[in-house]
């Protein structure tokens, strides 16, 4: 076993094929310097470095409106729970733009400002097979009848007696009849009139009372959205475009990342119910086990590939504890072509004239660990996600090198740098 270990080791080191290991040997490596193969992906290498646009399927599905997302955005989501056979529940994020078609369950437009956690919805969608995104075409709710009406805004006056409450919005008043109606207040579920306060945000589904007054409604469903900066309706799972700030030396799962937030269509300025944050914003965000990682058009990523710099496209859940993303999907759309190689080096030393750098490779079987960077003109030095000069590498920084390999020369061409941290 020793000399076979010897022998794994020398091979490794002069780039030789391990011939007759099984494959789970050969995957099975920590090795964050390992070169990442079209095996590891379970593609072939034209597949993966020819892909030019994401494939798609129709997709449909009926499910339980558990969440929905700011609905004056340019795009919003919301968060249908289907359920299978077994009895088990997938909550599924559907993205929806600005012309998606919105119908009530009569095929009649219908508003999105109007709908209500516990709707049943049925979605007509495109799916995007590699990142996960579900953009719906079409929505139809099935909850909601020809004659439903949605009255939303706060609530003025409450009359317990008269079973009674005032709503205004636009510089309008109506009063609605809650006698028949079933209530939501944060976990008051189902509540009573007396669960709500005057200054509440509502959302409520209504009917004609039949008394031809336009001011007056009788209530069907009411929700309290907002009583004063309290969100009883949070909007906790999102699509985050960003760009990644911060990866850990130890890509040990599970492991958290920090991003910066990107502008996006799905965020609003002044939006209360946006938890992640404005653009600039940074954010960390967890990966789990259960996290699919994704190259930008075909097939699965390895997170020793992702690099600080990389623009990502995240679909995730925020963590009600630790403020935190937790992840569902990645897509780095940094990454796609197989043959550039990522290395996590010690800077050993520096010349400045040629833009140089000896390292030493890190977590690594490697008997000789020495790579030399050529840093090119046009690679892109980053620290904490900042671009900066070449000056800051100072000796025994730890680097993380996205580049060209080659293996005789045992040197990498940079593409792009990012200064991790110090080794002592």
């Amino acid at each position: 076993m020793k000399k076979f270990f010897i022998f794994l080791v020398f091979a490794l080191a002069l780039g030789f094929p391990l011939m007759g290991l099984t494959e789970e040997a050969v995957t099975s490596t920590t090795d964050a310097n390992t070169e990442v193969t079209a095996d590891d992906i379970g593609l072939s290498e034209t597949q993966l470095n020819n892909a030019a646009e994401e494939a798609t399927e129709a997709e449909s599905f009926t499910g339980t409106l558990v969440e929905i997302g700011n609905t004056t955005a340019e795009n919003t989501t919301i968060i249908i729970r289907t359920q299978e056979e077994d009895g088990t529940t997938e909550d599924q994020t559907v993205e929806i733009e600005k012309d998606t078609s919105v119908q009530n369950d009569s095929y009649q437009a219908s508003d999105l400002s109007d709908w209500i956690a516990g709707d049943q919805v049925t979605v007509s969608a495109t799916e995007y097979t590699n990142s996960g995104a579900v953009v719906a075409n079409k929505l139809r709710n099935r909850s909601m009848s020809w004659n439903h009406k949605g009255r939303n805004g706060w609530i003025t006056a409450i009359r317990l007696e008269e079973n009674e409450m005032d709503v205004q919005w636009n510089n309008q008043t109506f009063t609605l009849d809650t006698s028949e109606a079933r209530m939501v207040a944060g976990i008051k579920n189902p509540a009573s009139l007396a669960d709500f306060e005057v200054g509440d945000r509502i959302r409520s589904r209504v009917v004609d009372d039949g008394d031809g007054n336009p001011a007056t409604w009788k209530a069907k469903i009411i929700v309290v959205l907002r009583r004063g900066g309290a969100l009883f309706m949070r909007v906790t799972r999102w699509v985050v475009p960003a760009k990644i700030t911060m990866i850990p030396e130890d890509l040990t799962l599970p492991v958290t990342i920090e991003v910066e937030v990107l502008p996006s269509k799905f965020y609003e300025e002044g939006d209360v119910n946006n938890l992640i944050g404005a653009p600039s914003t940074k954010l960390m965000v967890d990966i789990t086990e259960e996290t699919k990682l994704r190259r930008r058009f075909l097939g699965k990523a390895l997170l020793k590939e992702f690099s600080e710099g990389d623009n990502v496209r995240i679909i995730g859940r925020r963590d009600e504890n630790t403020g935190h993303l937790v992840a569902k999907f990645i897509k780095n759309n940094s990454i796609q072509r197989l043959g550039v190689a990522q290395r996590l080096g010690k800077v050993t030393a520096i010349d400045t004239a040629t833009r140089v750098l000896n390292t030493e490779l890190l977590k690594t079987l490697l008997v000789n660990k020495d790579v030399t960077v050529n840093v090119l003109e046009k690679a892109k030095i980053l620290k904490g996600g900042n671009e900066v000069n070449f000056e800051e590498i100072k000796v025994n920084d730890v680097i993380r090198v996205r580049g060209t390999a080659n293996r005789i020369q045992r040197s990498v061409d940079a593409d792009v740098l990012n200064l991790v941290g110090q080794a002592y």
